[in-house]
């Protein structure tokens, strides 16, 4: 028997495809121009899997085993049984599999391919369907960034909450309340927005500041922290007084991105399956 090869000339048992087609072929009282009609490859190619110097592709695989009376099991050097316990599963009959490879084989090779393709953008439209929304946790914290006068940020109080995943709550590491409504009307009073942590961001971005022990939400440029509502003055600072950036806003959670417990299950679930 040979070893399983890095090319992938041998299948799942170390057994050579050539060697094998080669066996079957001759039990089967064919010769190589015989078996090429009825794979509808020509006898050069079935020397060449014989040969070790090419394998079948593998949408003739199910002709080559219908021909030979090989089951895809006994191709692939997959464990006996393994096969019907897949389509079992599956809930495909004998009688259905029977079928199947009588019409594909009945195919020519641009058919087959066109029918392999078809069946792989199926498979991917059914998975889709059937994968559930992935859903994120965060930590929300009880404390608000001022909008307006300032509030304490000194303690790390809060829940975890579950969201939906998408481009602003993946990249997102903490939730915070905002308290005032300096920010009108980019963001109102008790909006709760997305955090991202960063020790700085850039001019025109907004960004949450603690000032002393004082939180803020507001846009960064360089002449300080300026809020959207024309009523609050711009908070500048000077030589030493304490400011620092903790995160930068990446926008609202919105209604539609709260998830629910059963929706966390399920994409746990669907994670811890491997898929």
């Amino acid at each position: 028997m040979a070893k399983a090869d890095a090319n992938g000339m041998t299948n799942a048992a170390g057994i050579a495809y050539g060697e094998l087609i080669r066996r079957q072929r001759k039990a089967k009282k064919m010769n190589q121009e015989e078996l090429g009609a009825l794979v509808r490859v020509g006898k050069n190619a079935v020397g060449a899997w014989e040969a070790g110097r090419s394998r079948p592709d593998v949408g003739s695989v199910p002709v080559i085993c219908e021909a030979l009376d090989l089951s895809l099991e006994e191709f692939f050097g997959m464990p006996e049984g393994q096969q019907e316990r897949t389509e079992e599963k599956a809930g495909i009959t004998p009688e259905e599999r029977s079928t199947l490879l009588r019409r594909y084989g009945a195919l020519n090779a641009y058919n087959r391919q066109v029918v392999l393709r078809q069946m792989a953008v199926l498979r991917e439209m059914q998975e889709d369907i059937q994968k559930p929304r992935k859903v994120i946790r965060l930590f929300r914290s009880e404390l608000a960034a001022s909008a307006g006068p300032g509030e304490a940020l000194d303690t790390a109080r809060g829940e975890e909450v579950f969201l939906y995943a998408n481009q602003f709550t993946d990249n997102a590491d903490e939730i915070i309340r905002v308290n005032g409504n300096s920010m009108e009307p980019t963001y109102y009073d008790g909006d709760q927005v997305l955090i991202r942590h960063t020790t700085g961001i850039r001019p025109g971005e907004i960004g949450v500041f603690i000032c002393g022990d004082t939180g803020y939400i507001k846009e960064y440029r360089k002449d300080g922290l300026h809020s959207h509502n024309p009523a609050y003055a711009t908070i500048s600072f000077g030589e030493g007084e304490s400011v620092r950036c903790i995160g930068k806003v990446l926008g609202k959670v919105k209604q539609e991105d709260w998830a629910d417990d059963e929706s966390f299950a399920a994409w746990q679930e669907y994670e811890q399956k491997g898929r």
